[in-house]
């Protein structure tokens, strides 16, 4: 009787340590009202006592998942680590109050060069896709005055006229050779054939554009995007700074071979 009812104590001892240790996980009341509200919107309805149970249910389910995974060492996992690296970015960087105008101004004289486009050309074209549909008399028509815009075919979603192309667009499109030619016509008269991997093309040059910087007006988005992105990465790098203060940073030498 006596080793029975030790016996007993320890069991209950063991047991009452045991629930002691424990670790508690609380789920907020917030966390809950949110995933109902959410189901509410998406059936229309409020969910039933039942499915409502089902959704705490599985956050707890994902409380108990997440904090295991934890006491395993997977937050470890390159993948993760490097989601978390990436979400301390985002975090570092999310206070930046919107730029006046004024600095937004500054910001773009002092980055002038970053706008700067570059040549560009618009051209008329007839073109045709099989070199023997081009009429051998179309040249001299086209020089003669004859309207262009009904002639031919168009080259893919493109029509008759191609409006401030640069040396790049026009590799795209008709590849390098042909592009260099283009930028070397004068302006105002028909050119041709010219042959492309698509087809033949006649061409004139109706204008050409230097390199030039914009007006603010025309890339203030662009601007206000760099401007943000700017000090978004400065603001990243002087938090991280302070960050690194409360760390001893060690880096191992490599083992010699």
């Amino acid at each position: 009787m006596h080793f029975v009812v030790l016996g007993a104590l320890l069991f209950g001892a063991s047991a009452l340590w045991q629930a002691r240790q424990r670790e508690t996980i609380v789920i907020d009341r917030a966390t809950i009202e949110a995933l109902v509200q959410q189901r509410s919107e998406i059936l229309g309805a409020p969910p039933s006592e039942e499915e409502q149970a089902l959704l705490v249910e599985g956050v707890v389910e994902d409380a108990v998942l997440l904090r295991e995974a934890y006491r395993r060492g997977l937050e470890q996992d390159a993948l993760v680590e490097r989601h978390l690296v990436q979400k301390m970015r985002f975090i570092l960087g999310e206070e930046i109050a919107a730029p006046a105008e004024a600095e937004l101004r500054a910001y773009f004289a002092a980055e002038a060069e970053r706008y700067r486009s570059p040549p560009t050309v618009s051209l008329d074209q007839v073109f045709f896709d099989d070199p023997a549909k081009l009429p051998g008399d179309l040249l001299e028509r086209l020089r003669a005055g004859e309207e262009f815009r009904g002639l031919g075919q168009r080259l893919f979603m493109l029509g008759h006229r191609l409006a401030r192309y640069s040396v790049a667009d026009l590799t795209d499109l008709v590849g390098a050779d042909l592009a260099r030619e283009i930028f070397a016509l004068p302006p105002g008269e028909w050119r041709g054939p010219f042959r492309s991997p698509h087809g033949v093309h006649l061409i004139r040059v109706a204008e050409k554009l230097p390199a030039h910087v914009p007006p603010f007006e025309e890339v203030a988005d662009w601007v206000r995007e760099d401007w943000r992105h700017a000090r978004q990465q400065a603001l990243i790098a002087a938090q991280i700074a302070d960050l690194r203060e409360r760390y001893r940073i060690v880096i191992e030498e490599a083992a010699p071979q």
